[in-house]
C-alpha cells in the first residue's frame, strides 16, 4: 500500500536526502556535454564553468560563445555578466565511433542559476512537487559549502526553514518543494560568497497545473492498459495528479472481487494485489475518490497486459 508522501514530517525528510541525489554526468538529460559552476569570489560580476564531456564523446575544440576557444577535454571558462539573466552559446567540436560531429547548448552564467526537477521518484504522479539543485552540484552537507551560501525566495517570500542547524551557513542548496496553488511561481536563488561578499542571483518561473480554484476538475490521462513485465516501459498504470490530494484508490476484478486498495496522495497500481501478487492478464476495473475535495471521481477499466519482457 503505497504511503502519504504530502506531510511536512515526510517532505523534511526527502529534503534531508537531497545530499543523496546523483551528481554525476546523468545530472542532465544532454547527451553530450554538461557543465558545472565553480566556487569563486567575484560572483558579481563574473562566472566560471567547468565544461564536461559525456562518456565516449572525444572533444577536439570548444567555443565558448564569447569569442574565445579551448582545445582541452574538459576545460574551465570564466564569463564576465552584464545581467543575471545573460547566457552563452557553447559548442563542442567532437568525434563519436569515428565521425566528426558538433553539438551546441545554450548556457546561463548566472552563479545563482539552478535545474528545476519533478520528484525522480514520482515524476508526473505529483505536478505540484520539484525538486530545486544548485549548479554548482554542492549537496546538502556543511562540509561541502566552501565559501558559498544559499537563500531560497518563492514568489516574493524567504522560504522558511530548509536550513543548516549552523545559521551562518543559511539554507540548503538544493530544496525539495511542494507549492500549494497552481499558476505562475517566481522561484529566486541568492547565492553568496561569504569571503568576499559578493552576492549574485537568479529567478525561474514555474508553471503549476491543475488549476483548482474554479472547483473540482477531472482526473486526465487515464490510461485503458498497461504492462507490467519489469521492461521498464509502462509497467505500472499511473494517474497522474497534484500530489497533494488524498485519494481512495481501488481496483475490482471483473466479477467484483476488490483485489488492491490504497489511500494515498498519489495515484500508481503495479499489477500486483494487496498481499504482493501478481494479478493475471485481463481487464480490472478502477474506483478513484479524492477524499480532499480536489478532482471528481473517476469510474473505468484498464487492461493488465503482461507481453514479453
Amino acid at each position: 500500500m503505497i504511503k502519504d508522501i504530502t506531510s511536512t514530517a515526510a517532505t523534511i525528510a526527502i529534503a534531508m536526502l537531497l545530499p543523496c541525489l546523483s551528481f554525476s554526468q546523468n545530472f542532465e538529460a544532454d547527451s553530450v556535454f554538461t557543465w558545472q559552476l565553480v566556487e569563486t569570489n567575484n560572483i558579481g560580476s563574473q562566472s566560471t564553468l567547468k565544461f564536461i564531456p559525456r562518456t565516449g564523446v572525444t572533444p577536439t575544440g570548444w567555443d565558448f560563445g564569447d569569442s574565445n576557444t579551448s582545445t582541452e577535454v574538459a576545460p574551465t571558462h570564466t564569463y564576465s555578466y552584464t545581467s543575471w539573466d545573460d547566457s552563452v552559446t557553447v559548442t563542442l567540436n567532437y568525434t563519436l565511433n569515428g565521425e566528426s560531429l558538433s553539438h551546441s547548448r545554450e548556457i546561463p552564467v548566472s552563479p545563482a542559476f539552478f535545474f528545476v526537477f519533478p520528484d525522480r521518484n514520482l515524476g508526473r504522479l505529483a505536478s505540484y512537487k520539484r525538486i530545486f539543485l544548485n549548479a554548482y552540484r554542492i549537496p546538502n552537507h556543511p562540509d561541502s559549502l566552501g565559501n558559498l551560501r544559499f537563500t531560497w525566495t518563492v514568489d516574493g517570500s524567504p522560504l522558511a526553514g530548509n536550513a543548516f542547524d549552523d545559521v551562518a551557513l543559511d539554507q540548503w542548496p538544493n530544496i525539495y518543494y511542494t507549492f500549494t496553488t497552481a499558476g505562475l511561481h517566481q522561484v529566486k536563488l541568492d547565492v553568496r560568497n561569504s569571503n568576499s561578499g559578493q552576492t549574485a542571483e537568479f529567478t525561474q518561473t514555474i508553471r503549476v497545473l491543475p488549476d483548482f480554484t474554479s472547483g473540482k476538475v477531472p482526473l486526465e490521462n487515464i490510461p485503458n492498459v498497461f504492462t507490467p513485465n519489469s521492461d521498464g516501459v509502462n509497467d505500472n498504470f499511473i494517474v497522474p495528479t497534484s500530489g497533494t490530494a488524498w485519494f481512495d484508490f481501488r481496483i475490482f476484478s471483473r466479477s467484483g472481487g476488490l483485489i488492491y486498495k490504497a489511500e494515498s496522495s498519489v495515484l500508481v497500481w503495479d499489477g500486483k494485489n494487496n498481499q504482493g501478487t501478481d494479478m493475471p492478464e485481463g481487464v480490472y476495473y478502477y474506483v478513484i475518490e479524492d477524499l480532499s475535495g480536489q478532482y471528481e471521481s473517476a469510474k473505468g477499466f484498464v487492461y493488465l497486459f503482461r507481453g514479453k519482457k
